[in-house]
């Protein structure tokens, strides 16, 4: 990267920000608060509003694509689209609160059948006035009916509903029974409301699923214009103000490849720049990760850890092998990791358009897992016929000190990486310390495992093994820290030493875990075809065609689900802990810091 500081006229300032937004390269260094600003936080509050609508009509979105509309082009046809929506949101709930009040009128009426209320006003002008009960079915007895001469009218959930005849003004209180309000309208009308609510519900549902086609678009296109004048808000309040404010210093960065280009922009439009010096410890440097096809798809998985810094170097490359061997190692069946790897390119095939890395990840690990798994011999849980072999090199028997070694090599390869960023940060002899530590492992290793392979070294290389691992303590113990005294440095070689036996004993270890997690899905997965060839008769056993035909079909029910299943539980172990080995052991021993902060260019989208 390389730091840029610009000196501009207040007058020219709003002209000179157009200009860094068309070139679209440079990461303004933000040296103020922009939350504290109230004309940015209501640019906030309002995204915050569309995002609410977008919510609001997430039941109302289709997979059907409308015609492209135009795009909002100022705040207030902004404000005007979402106070449309939120009025045929509006309607609609008012809508539905007055179809649930009108279906509760009639399922209040219901019981009471149809019945004209044109005759119960007739009886009140003759003096007369028609009471509505209902009480417990079991309180409602021939002597109850005798004794107030009520009429039954019907019997629902346990319940009779009755009415009494009186004269009005007459009191009506009927022990254990509950009154009821004398209907206001007959079921029939009721029922011919609901009709029409449904309707007229029905219609606006329609009218908003098809304005949601539109509005979607609308919307995006309302938040892209706030998010761009949020954007352009924040860098001018970065500017600080000199010379009685008429003048504005603003600093930021610029990828190194980039910067000629953008020297000759500015130049030819006539402002004033100058490239300083930057202290990558003092500041938060942004950084760019430039990786390969392959690379690019793991940068998901070193952002959940965190971005090298500035100072760091990029580690992508070197830990998306790693992930991808232990994700199969963990997924441990080749027929996962087929499925897998055609379903992600499945939906990349069918994605138009956007990042598509995490779909690239997924058919990496998932072709991964499918040649791991049919090394090791497994697939949809069944072994495969090279896998019983004995001598076989990636057989069970072999696997928990293959997951070992490999846990070694990275562990080892972590060394080296922290050996070479310590020389690149503080100089070569600094790093000779670290290298000093991989060459003696790596000695000792060879001298005392290769007689256990039964592979015996020529003399004169076990010789020059035994000198490699001399002169690595030497260094590893008098030259760990240059320029201090020979006796600190010792005491400091001993702790190391600590160290590196304990920690190195527990890192190794931790990777068996790679074997356990396949050796637990493949056991899982031939489990489940067990439990599905038992549901299907054995031959001969004159079992009817039709026993033959269910057998299958809860045998290929018990396959589905029960795969899915473990497929399911794969999944999660086979992410989870590649993450762990990968950024715990590998990471520590690697000396990683992180802390990066992304390149985010000021730029119009």
């Amino acid at each position: 990267m390389n730091k840029y500081a610009f000196l501009v006229f207040h007058s020219d300032y709003e002209g000179f920000l157009h200009k860094l937004r068309s070139l679209g390269v440079l990461h303004v260094n933000e040296q103020k608060d922009s939350r504290e600003v109230e004309e940015l936080r209501s640019i906030l509050s309002e995204r915050t509003h569309i995002k609410d609508t977008l919510c609001a009509l997430r039941p109302y979105i289709t997979d059907e694509a409308a015609e492209l509309s135009q795009p909002i082009k100022n705040e207030a046809e902004g404000e005007a689209l979402i106070s449309e929506i939120e009025g045929e949101l509006r309607r609609l709930s008012v809508q539905d609160e007055e179809l649930a009040a009108l279906r509760l009128e009639a399922t209040e009426v219901r019981p009471w059948g149809a019945f004209d209320l044109a005759a119960v006003s007739q009886l009140s002008e003759a003096g007369y006035a028609l009471s509505f009960f209902t009480i417990p079915q079991a309180r409602f007895t021939e002597a109850f009916e005798a004794e107030y001469d009520v009429v039954p009218v019907a019997t629902l959930s346990g319940r009779v509903y009755f009415v009494h005849l009186h004269a009005a003004g007459a009191s009506q209180t009927l022990p254990e029974a509950e009154h009821v309000a004398t209907p206001k309208r007959s079921i029939a009308e009721l029922e011919g409301l609901v009709a029409e609510a449904e309707a007229a519900r029905a219609q606006q549902l329609e009218k908003l699923t098809e304005q949601t086609k539109l509005w979607q678009d609308q919307l995006a296109s309302y938040d892209l214009l706030l998010e761009n004048r949020f954007t352009f808000g924040r860098t001018r309040l970065q500017g600080e103000r000199l010379a009685d404010e008429k003048l504005l210093l603003l600093e930021g960065f610029v990828p190194t490849d980039d910067a000629p280009a953008f020297e000759a922009a500015l130049e030819e439009a006539g402002y004033y720049f100058r490239q300083v010096d930057f202290d990558p410890e003092m500041e938060r440097v942004p950084i760019q990760l430039k990786n390969n096809a392959f690379a690019r798809c793991f940068e998901f998985i070193t952002g959940l850890f965190s971005l090298p810094n500035y100072q760091e170097i990029d580690q992508t490359y070197l830990i998306a092998p790693f992930f991808m061997l232990f994700f199969g190692m963990c997924f441990g069946d080749a027929g996962y990791g087929l499925l897998l790897f055609a379903v992600c390119t499945y939906f990349r095939l069918r994605s138009k358009g956007g990042d598509t890395s995490l779909l690239g990840l997924g058919q990496w690990l998932g072709g991964g897992a499918f040649v791991v798994g049919m090394l090791m011999g497994g697939i949809f849980g069944v072994e495969l016929p090279w896998a019983h072999n004995k001598a076989y090199i990636f057989n069970q028997d072999n696997m928990m000190m293959i997951s070992v070694i490999i846990g070694l090599v990275q562990i080892l390869l972590g060394k080296t990486i922290g050996a070479y960023k310590k020389g690149l940060q503080k100089g070569w002899r600094h790093s000779l310390a670290g290298y000093a530590w991989v060459l003696l492992l790596v000695a000792v290793g060879l001298i005392y495992a290769l007689p256990k392979a039964s592979i015996t070294l020529p003399q004169p290389v076990t010789y020059i093994l035994y000198g490699i691992a001399g002169l690595s303590v030497l260094v590893a113990f008098f030259y760990n820290s240059p320029g201090k005294n020979p006796f600190i440095n010792f005491g400091s070689g001993l702790w190391s030493t600590y160290e590196t036996a304990s920690g190195l004993l527990g890192d190794s270890l931790s990777y068996i875990r790679l074997f356990a997690i396949g050796l637990t899905g493949g056991i899982l997965g031939s489990v489940f075809n067990q439990l599905a060839m038992s549901c299907v008769p054995e031959a001969g056993s004159g079992a009817s065609v039709f026993s033959y035909i269910i057998g299958w079909v809860m045998a290929l029910l018990v396959l589905l689900f029960g795969h899915g299943i473990n497929f399911g539980i794969a999944m999660i172990g086979a992410f989870v802990h590649p993450l762990r080995l990968t950024f715990v052991e590998y990471y520590k021993n690697s000396e990683f810091e992180g802390g990066g902060k992304p390149y985010t260019p000021f730029t119009r989208k």
